[in-house]
């Protein structure tokens, strides 16, 4: 009997295992028609400038000279060590793109305006590099989402959520395209720490889950700057999990804030020697921000942006950061749960991860127009990574209500998802074919 009952477990956990990689290939497949449409250019060619700093990087890594790693106020550490490795082994002669560089900033021009990232020409020089480059991004990729869709169950959110959170990610192509490969960094290892530090909070406090979020928001730092944001909300994180508090809960949080910054600490210093051997390099580092909140006074003016301008290319922005599946379940959300006759939908899900996902999202837009000095809705984008579990659950909520207030038949609700999943990729695809370089505006 026990064997039977384990067969049957296993066999249910390869089917979902299933599912995920059918979600996956159907999130590539999109990519790939947004690839085709837009004739195999470059979506950004900020790529370009990180083949060549990768390059830099690696020269000087392999002969442990740690001076002169930091290339830009990105900083974009993690992009060299898990992008760029493969640079050194490339013959190609990468005095064209410093040329190209050296030139830009000298005429003070916009490096990327420059090239023109919808030239093919300029594509197929770089196409052989390009594709070495993001070989690992897309390995990184596969692994990211099949790790987003394992938290998302471990954090006791149902299979339906965990699925089309996926979804709603994986066809969204803006975390392949079109934001650096800093930002793409940012995203992955920023979620996967917040979602991993959810985890360690969950019932079981888990220690190796305290110990990953430490890693990936250390990657996510030497990523992006901006990924600091983790630190002062991880505190507030732990005292919402912990309230209400008393001494030894106090203590337990200082004891494993504690260990989770000497792990961030001790991998910082291993992917950037030059914290211990060329402090000042760091140090200057921060100081690149030149007061940014001298330089944006005008606060009110990003906040136009965001909330406005963009509503003239509404569909624009719909596409490239959220799918329209996506857009409509998130309102759905938002409706179900300011609507307290309807706010029963969410009994038997998670609460506590869900308003820690609101509350992630809304500090950190908040963190960015404060603090954001080129005020780009690009430097949003970890938010619409995470999303989409609001959205998946605002899916979820309208389905169950649809299904409790009509009394239709419970076994009619796989096929209603799979009819979901269906049309959200017609759309997306569809969107794709139609739309064009619309999208390059966002």
């Amino acid at each position: 009997m026990n064997l039977i009952s384990n067969f049957n477990s296993n066999l249910k956990k390869l089917e979902e295992f299933v599912g995920v990689l059918l979600v996956i290939f159907s999130g590539f497949f999109v990519v790939a028609v947004f690839k085709l449409n837009n004739f195999w250019t470059f979506a950004s060619l900020d790529e370009m400038l990180w083949l060549q700093r990768s390059r830099v990087f690696w020269d000087k890594i392999l002969v442990f000279d740690f001076s002169g790693l930091i290339q830009s106020a990105q900083p974009g550490i993690t992009v060299f060590w898990f992008n760029g490795f493969l640079m050194k082994f490339i013959d190609f002669d990468f005095t064209d793109i410093s040329r190209r560089i050296v030139e830009a900033d000298a005429n003070g021009l916009d490096f990327n305006s420059v090239t023109n990232a919808n030239n093919p020409e300029i594509y197929r020089v770089y196409e052989t590099i390009s594709f070495a480059f993001n070989v690992p991004l897309f390995t990184l990729m596969v692994v990211f989402f099949i790790s987003f869709y394992y938290l998302l169950r471990k954090l006791k959110f149902n299979q339906v959520i965990a699925m089309f959170s996926l979804l709603f990610l994986v066809t969204a192509v803006f975390l392949y395209y079109w934001i650096t490969p800093s930002d793409k960094m940012l995203n992955v290892f920023m979620t996967l720490s917040f979602l991993t530090m959810l985890v360690h909070l969950s019932e079981k406090r888990d220690m190796k889950y305290l110990i990953f979020s430490a890693v990936f928001a250390s990657w996510a730092v030497l990523a992006k700057l901006s990924g600091l944001f983790l630190l002062p909300f991880f505190l507030a994180l732990f005292i919402y999990y912990k309230w209400p508090l008393n001494k030894k809960k106090i203590r337990e949080i200082l004891k494993n804030l504690l260990w989770w910054f000497l792990v961030f600490t001790i991998t910082c210093i291993i992917f950037l020697p030059s914290i211990i051997t060329n402090p000042e390099e760091v140090l200057a580092l921060f100081f690149k921000a030149e007061d940014v909140f001298e330089q944006n006074t005008n606060i009110s003016a990003y906040t136009n942006r965001i909330f406005f301008d963009y509503v003239k290319q509404l569909t624009s922005v719909v596409m490239g950061y959220m799918t329209q599946i996506s857009v409509l379940a998130f309102i759905s959300f938002i409706y179900l749960k300011l609507n307290k006759k309807y706010r029963f939908i969410f009994n038997e899900l998670p609460t506590k991860h869900i308003n820690s996902i609101i509350a992630y999202s809304i500090a950190f837009v908040v963190m960015v127009t404060l603090m954001s000095k080129n005020h780009d809705v690009r430097f949003m984008s970890p938010i619409f990574t995470i999303v989409t579990v609001i959205s998946a659950v605002g899916l979820y909520g309208a389905v169950e209500l649809l299904f409790r207030s009509n009394g239709i038949i419970e076994k009619f609700k796989s096929i209603f998802y799979i009819s979901i999943y269906l049309i959200a990729m017609i759309f997306q695809i569809g969107f794709i074919i139609t739309s064009g370089y619309l999208i390059k505006y966002v």
